[in-house]
């Protein structure tokens, strides 16, 4: 499984996507072939649009028959086949669908190219949830290609906990996914093929993506930084306003342990990889050396490019994640007592709160 924050790479590759020289990009996602229209798909039903473009666009295809099945379940199957699409489209690679059993050639294409883990699924036939889907389509794009569209303070059914948070933060601030009625995701759902149709277009084609319209935070007491480029919503617990090395930002410490979040000007640094490492090279010189838990790599953070790492001092295990704004580099570090697993989870919490500004 796929950690709920963040997907670890070697430092220096791209984060999410190696793209060929060849590739053809987003303009690879045009019509390939005329929608002829199917028996179960009303013009007048809400995805009617949708199923045709996806047909049109060569992602998805009928169930047999004449029909499309739009309330049917979107099988795990059918998903990763459909992520391969995207990804060999836009990489301009070649996959050509097939194989026994029929979605063979999509669950190896889809491992090789590193978006699907190896055993992330015992059953290919089972219907696939929308977490698990939103999952696979994260990671068919690179994230640049995913551009935050607005805020979103919080999904209402999704925490640092839920499985595959962070790609589904990405969609939503992306504008690939809208929810249902007050927003809400319902992660651990199955999701039909006609609600598959429409996040696959607003994930190939841009201008269908809709503007986010979540602007309820997380309970509690949301705090703005001192230069504005971020928010974090504090439960019970003591914050407060903090200067150190350079950046300002905000501190919370509750029973389960600390959290620091610093903002630095982008000057600091030419991009976010040179500028964690001029971060990491400070810690080592500070505390005359540093025993790391996990080497710098970068990932996603609340659905945010970033570079992490951890290390260990004084009976201490702390957790660094670093993200990138327009005009700043924002720096959150976690801080619990050695062992105590449970404790870094509900830090977690506050963390998964953590909004930057546009």
């Amino acid at each position: 499984m796929r950690h709920p924050l963040c997907r670890l790479a070697p430092l220096g590759l791209s984060l999410l996507l190696t793209v060929p020289a060849l590739a053809a990009g987003m303009g690879a996602f045009v019509s390939k072939t005329t929608y002829t229209g199917f028996s179960d798909v009303s013009s007048a039903a809400w995805y009617a649009a949708d199923v045709a473009k996806a047909v049109e666009l060569g992602l998805m295809k009928g169930k047999g028959d004449g029909r499309f099945d739009p309330s049917g379940r979107l099988s795990a199957a059918e998903a990763v086949t459909m992520a391969a699409q995207v990804h060999a489209a836009y990489t301009g690679q070649t996959f050509t669908p097939g194989g026994s059993p029929w979605y063979r050639n999509a669950v190896k294409y889809a491992t090789e190219n590193g978006f699907l883990l190896r055993g992330e699924f015992s059953d290919y036939t089972a219907p696939v949830t929308r977490a698990e889907m939103a999952g696979l389509f994260a990671y068919a794009l690179p994230v640049e290609e995913l551009a935050r569209k607005g805020r979103i303070p919080a999904v209402p059914d999704v925490s640092y906990a839920t499985e595959q948070a962070s790609p589904i933060w990405l969609l939503y601030g992306a504008g690939v996914l809208a929810g249902t009625g007050d927003g809400s995701f319902a992660p651990d759902t199955p999701i039909d093929r006609a609600s598959a149709a429409a996040i696959l277009d607003r994930l190939a084609l841009p201008e269908r993506r809709v503007e986010p319209s979540l602007t309820t935070p997380s309970a509690g007491t949301t705090v703005e930084s001192p230069d504005k480029s971020f928010r974090l919503t504090f439960g019970t617990g003591d914050w407060r306003e903090q200067t150190a090395d350079g950046g300002t930002g905000l501190v919370f410490t509750d029973k389960s342990g600390r959290l620091e979040a610093l903002s630095f000007p982008k000057s600091a640094a030419a991009d976010l990889p040179a500028f964690s490492a001029v971060r990491l090279r400070a810690l080592r010189d500070a505390l005359g050396g540093v025993e790391l838990l996990e080497q710098p790599g970068a990932c996603l953070f609340r659905g945010l490019p970033a570079v992490s790492y951890r290390w260990q001092a004084d009976g201490m295990v702390y957790t660094r994640f670093t993200v990138e704004n327009s005009g700043t580099y924002v720096e959150l570090t976690l801080s619990v007592p050695a062992g105590q697993d449970a404790l870094y989870r509900q830090l977690l919490q506050t963390a998964g709160t953590f909004n930057l500004a546009l």
